[in-house]
């Protein structure tokens, strides 16, 4: 606000100067150089055209004039001091809605409990949470979205979550009917199990690209933990994250010298300035949460 008085930090430096008793104490409460305060004191002072302050010592005091000024500005600036300090404590209070879209395999297998107990320490947040595999891209600053596509998310911010490592498996009994695998054209022909309708997967051997195989997907079923159980009834072949494979299920990788290209997830959102303090935590917890999503150095199934 400016008027014949300049700008109202103007008059809340002057105040500032009275209370604290010096120019020097003043400056270092506001973070402001002296010559600053000093400058915009002077100034003050030529458009109000009387003194408010003046040295005694070392100090500066008010003159009557200011000790008049001081007292009828006192309590206007402490109410000023009061909202703007409860304005900052409710921006920085966690509380609000946030949207987060995700996998329902990715909340079963880690998101689910970091969510939950987010909900319990921030009790004013409320979460509209959507588990689908389906893309919900971000449309507001409150909008979160876990995904390994990236094609339209141009101008998201995209955080590296984890990377899957995924291994061709089936059950031994399906490969009894089928017959021994010994190339990628036959892999390529196999009952496919998917658990979306890609048909065409990049195939690595280590870290170079071998081929490029196309695949009919038997049956789609979009949870990753529902194509294991599928795959261990010898209904096909599916590309799985060694992560999800354990030693006790009845499965037995594929050509093992092979494997599919890395897939990496990542936690999206639209911007970091001015983002809600609650959309911030969860991303920091959820970002905290895959250091346990870490693959062993090696798949030995």
């Amino acid at each position: 606000m400016s008027s014949i008085f300049g700008n109202i930090d103007d008059l809340y430096l002057f105040c500032c100067v009275v209370e604290e008793g010096s120019l020097l104490a003043a400056s270092k409460k506001l973070h402001l150089p002296v010559s600053t305060m000093s400058r915009r004191l002077s100034a003050l002072e030529q458009r109000l055209n009387t003194r408010l302050l003046e040295k005694r010592g070392r100090e500066l005091v008010a003159t009557q004039n200011g000790a008049q000024a001081f007292e009828a500005l006192r309590s206007g600036m402490e109410s000023i001091e009061m909202g703007f300090g409860q304005m900052v404590t409710d921006t920085q209070e966690v509380s609000g809605k946030i949207k987060l879209a995700i996998p329902h395999n990715f909340y079963r297998a880690f998101v689910g409990d970091v969510v939950e107990q987010f909900l319990a320490d921030y009790p004013k947040v409320t979460l509209d949470l959507i588990l689908s595999q389906q893309q919900v891209i971000p449309q507001t600053d409150r909008d979160l979205l876990i995904t390994f596509d990236l094609s339209e998310m141009d101008g998201m911010i995209a955080r590296p979550l984890f990377k899957a490592r995924h291994g061709f498996f089936a059950s031994p009994e399906y490969l009894a009917r089928v017959g021994e695998v010994k190339n990628l054209d036959q892999l390529a022909e196999l009952d496919w199990v998917s658990v979306d309708h890609t048909t065409e997967l990049s195939v690595y051997q280590d870290e170079a690209l071998i081929d490029v195989i196309k695949v009919k997907p038997k049956l789609v079923v979009n949870d990753i933990f529902a194509v294991c159980g599928v795959v261990e009834k010898g209904l096909g072949v599916a590309s799985l994250p060694f992560r999800h494979v354990q030693e006790e299920m009845n499965i037995v990788r594929v050509l093992p010298q092979f494997q599919r290209s890395v897939r990496e997830a990542h936690i999206v959102y639209q911007q970091r300035q001015y983002q809600p303090k609650a959309l911030t935590l969860l991303v920091e917890r959820i970002l905290a949460s895959t250091e346990k999503m870490k693959e062993p150095a090696s798949f030995t199934l």
